[in-house]
């Protein structure tokens, strides 16, 4: 009971930050952002998961033949591909071959290339959302200031 109790206090905070959300025109606009940038991130994961695959594959018949056979499956390759392309670099699989070293040498260089893609593709629909929002500020503020002389004019 103790413990369904604290399930309860942490679902209210979510719901705490949510309404948060709500409030804040701010977090409303950066949740507009994440919303818009779905599809194209949804692209990512999948071409990511297609390079994880494809490179953990080639890794591990370039390094098939080594000495420690640190890699004993293409399984093992596409662990070695995750590890690499997230750049955490655990060091318990890594490349013994020359020819093993130079594929992880160009993976890593494309590596840092698609974890620069997220970003790149939130800041451009930041750019747009905001824009759009502060061209509607913008016509918005300006209709008031010509409401507002007709209104004195015409003795309002």
């Amino acid at each position: 009971s103790k413990l369904e109790s604290m399930k309860v206090l942490r679902i209210a905070r979510v719901a705490r930050v949510l309404k948060l959300i709500k409030k804040n025109k701010r977090l409303q606009l950066i949740a507009e952002v994440l919303m818009k940038s779905v599809s194209e991130l949804a692209m990512l994961v999948i071409v990511w998961a297609m390079n994880i695959t494809v490179a953990g594959v080639v890794f591990y018949y370039l390094e098939e033949g080594s000495e420690s056979n640190l890699i004993t499956s293409g399984v093992d390759g596409m662990w070695w591909a995750i590890v690499t392309m997230s750049t955490v670099g655990y060091g318990d699989i890594y490349p013994e071959s020359f020819v093993g070293k130079i594929f992880a040498t160009f993976f890593i260089w494309v590596s840092m290339v698609f974890l620069a893609l997220p970003l790149t593709i939130i800041v451009s629909t930041f750019n747009k959302q905001y824009e759009k929002k502060r061209t509607l500020t913008l016509k918005q503020k300006g209709a008031m200031t010509k409401t507002v002389p007709m209104m004195q004019k015409n003795g309002g």
